[in-house]
């Protein structure tokens, strides 16, 4: 059994792959070539898109180009409002309502409600 050799001669490969690319047929190759074109035409095609990894040297592509990028981003900012905004009331309401069932239980001694 041969052992892995890690140095290929990588020239004696690219000779023998030219010589078999040269036998083969016309309507293969140009199979072939089309494929290619279709590949690069493909590979040429980019759209910036929402990227947290562009902080510090393109933190312009951090803003999102399309209108959807743009509803969906309203529409969080507006979830994350509402839901602060309710939280809020709710922690004000539920700190009173603590203080009204003290005061109607007589759980709080009558020197609270004295100013000195």
């Amino acid at each position: 059994m041969k052992q892995y050799e890690p140095d290929l001669n990588h020239t004696r490969i690219a000779e023998l792959l030219t010589q078999s690319s040269e036998q083969l047929d016309d309507r293969i190759v140009s199979s072939l070539r089309q494929a290619r074109a279709v590949a690069l035409q493909k590979q040429g095609l980019r759209e910036h898109v929402l990227s947290l990894s562009a902080i510090g040297h393109r933190a312009h592509a951090l803003m999102p180009h399309s209108t959807h990028q743009w509803l969906a981003t309203a529409m969080l900012l507006a979830a994350i409002i509402v839901s602060v905004t309710s939280y809020c009331q709710y922690t004000q309401e539920h700190q009173g309502s603590h203080l009204d069932i003290a005061i109607l239980t007589d759980d709080l001694p009558l020197e609270v409600f004295i100013d000195h």
